[in-house]
């Protein structure tokens, strides 16, 4: 089972299960400058208790739909392949791969899904368990990204600590063209400095084999134009060149077609 899961990875189910075009944009929400995370898509008003509600019953359903034996595997210890370290946006979920997540990724989350910010639970996923695949996922229209652009100065103490980190990230943008484009790029840029900084942590891990570092885009904008809720892997091992990429022996089991539709770059 295992052995098919990785198959699963390696193959690039990565669709997602759901339309997010309602929301595509909901971080944009229409401004064209910096600072803030982005408000809400507009919807309807639900209350907490109606939460709640579709909470426990959404729980019940889940319960119905997997009997005893499904939990086995995974009472007394986890197994999963792929460590990802990704943001805390609402729209980005482990669906997206397209395989069960239960015991099968361990999954980071913080806003700007940065390294540095969950240090203590990257190590664990990459030493302790350990998973030889380590993917940092940005995502379109990241709000973290597009506060960091911007005066952020107003946020609260905890978010501002957050957002420090990327800082150096915002530095390589050269402030020329459109700012949609310049915040695309940013989320990119932002995917290829974890990386990086992960490069530095595992150095010897990745020398000897034993772990990948992939950097993607979770696109659910169609930025990189192969269609909305596409994985675009944009780094593997801080190769950040699409045809260097494509070649790389972890993309070996790919035909060409997953391949070219699934590497690209906004900033090479």
């Amino acid at each position: 089972m295992k052995k098919v899961l990785q198959n699963a990875f390696l193959a690039l189910s990565f669709s997602a299960l759901f339309a997010a075009a309602p929301l595509a944009m909901a971080a944009d929400h229409g401004e064209e400058h910096g600072g803030g995370h982005g408000a809400a898509a507009a919807q309807p008003e639900i209350s907490a208790s109606e939460t709640m509600r579709e909470v426990i019953e959404g729980n019940e359903r889940f319960k119905m739909n997997h009997d005893s034996k499904y939990y086995e595997p995974f009472q007394n210890s986890q197994s999963p392949v792929l460590t990802v370290v990704t943001c805390s946006d609402s729209r980005v979920h482990s669906h997206l791969f397209g395989f069960v997540p239960d015991n099968n990724i361990f999954v980071i989350r913080n806003i700007g899904n940065q390294v540095s910010n969950a240090a203590g639970s990257v190590d664990y996923g990459v030493r302790h368990l350990p998973t030889k695949v380590l993917m940092i996922l940005g995502h379109s229209s990241c709000g973290a990204v597009k506060a960091a652009m911007g005066d952020y100065s107003g946020e609260t103490a905890s978010i501002k600590k957050e957002l420090d980190p990327l800082r150096p990230v915002i530095a390589m943008d050269d402030q020329s063209g459109e700012f949609k484009e310049r915040w695309a790029k940013n989320v990119e840029r932002n995917v290829d400095y974890q990386v990086d900084y992960s490069m530095k942590l595992y150095e010897e891990k990745v020398a000897h084999g034993d772990l990948v570092l992939v950097g993607a885009v979770y696109d659910f904008n169609d930025i990189y134009g192969q269609g909305r809720g596409s994985l675009i892997i944009t780094n593997i091992n801080g190769e950040k060149s699409p045809n260097m990429i494509m070649q790389h022996p972890v993309m070996k089991d790919l035909t060409r077609g997953p391949v070219v539709t699934h590497v690209s770059s906004r900033v090479q």
